[in-house]
């Protein structure tokens, strides 16, 4: 028996009770007459594109054990559930315990931030040929000086003056 790892969207009004998603879930691995070792209800969000005509999914991510010979029956009969609108099944041989509830903690804490993408304040500034440059007071472009150097006008060749 292999270990998998699977992610399954679930319709967000059949998902909105976890014990329904825990049941299709179990229902699902023991058609594929495997095992369930991990199951975590990990987030409700907006899908990318509509699927199934919804724009919202639940995500349950889970880990079993299972033939590799099974996998395929599996995803298929995921396909055929009126609950399910996207499945993903991918090989987790290796992957402990420990790993499994890490990665369940870390993806709820991410999936808790806000995922604002027009934040740019982050982003470095590149300059004219790809180089990242730095701004001064007034707007003015920096391309590798210091800011103190840039500030008092200073420039590499021993120039130094001081700010008042």
């Amino acid at each position: 028996m292999n270990q998998y790892e699977a992610m399954i969207v679930f319709d967000p009004t059949f998902g909105a009770n976890f014990d329904g998603c825990e049941s299709e879930v179990r229902r699902l691995v023991e058609r594929a007459e495997g095992e369930v070792v991990f199951l975590h209800r990990w987030d409700e969000r907006r899908l990318a594109y509509k699927i199934k005509g919804r724009k919202r999914g639940v995500y349950v991510l889970f880990y079993f054990n299972a033939e590799p010979n099974r996998i395929a029956r599996l995803e298929r009969d995921a396909q055929l559930s009126e609950h399910v609108l996207r499945t993903l099944v991918i090989r987790a041989d290796g992957v402990t315990r420990e790993m499994m509830e890490k990665a369940t903690i870390a993806r709820t804490v991410e999936s808790e931030e806000d995922d604002d993408s027009s934040d740019f304040s982050r982003r470095p500034r590149r300059g004219r040929r790809g180089t990242e440059t730095s701004t001064v007071a007034g707007g003015r472009e920096n391309d590798g000086a210091s800011d103190q150097e840039a500030l008092t006008g200073a420039s590499a060749k021993g120039d130094s003056t001081e700010l008042p």
